[in-house]
């Protein structure tokens, strides 16, 4: 599967889901900075529409936010991401394999296995099916960009069993 194809795909199946109203992306990013205190005021930086819209420059400053949305921000935030990620592999805008690395599945570790479990328990079969292709893209990057071995790890792991026809 070519990027475009990639692309196609996360945008058919997170079409319509529902933006976070809590814990959304500045709030999240603030709490990775460990300021819990001013959620309100995060709040209001927050693009609002749908996921497809939200700004690139939003994802940009956001890149650690991912590790502290909740199932409602996963749903809405990840495939942005994954679609940005996809747009600018190999570029300096994207500077982290934070966009993979929420998809780690942590099966040595029971309690962020069972945390990582919850966070993805909205996902629809096609959502899940989308996140395994964008893992197996990864883990077939040979540029040296993208964490390949983690991504392949994580798909032999886990993600392939979402990695299955409609």
């Amino acid at each position: 599967m070519n990027v475009e194809e990639l692309i196609t795909l996360i945008d058919t199946a997170f079409e319509g889901v529902p933006q976070p109203q809590d814990l959304t992306l500045h709030v999240a990013e603030a709490h990775d900075d460990y300021d819990y205190g001013n959620d309100e005021e995060y709040r209001r930086l927050d693009y609002r529409g749908h996921w497809q819209d939200v700004p690139n420059e939003h994802i940009k400053a956001c890149q650690s936010a991912l590790s502290y949305l909740d199932k409602v921000g996963m749903r809405f935030y990840l495939p942005a991401f994954m679609v940005w990620y996809l747009r600018y592999l190999r570029t300096e805008e994207v500077w982290s394999d934070n966009t993979l690395y929420a998809l780690g599945s942590y099966s040595h570790n029971p309690g962020l296995a069972e945390y990582q479990k919850q966070r993805f328990s909205l996902f629809t079969p096609q959502q899940m099916r989308a996140c395994a292709q964008f893992v197996k893209f990864c883990a077939k990057d040979t540029t040296g960009f993208s964490d390949d071995y983690f991504a392949q790890t994580i798909y032999d792991g886990y993600w392939f069993q979402f990695d299955t026809p409609e």
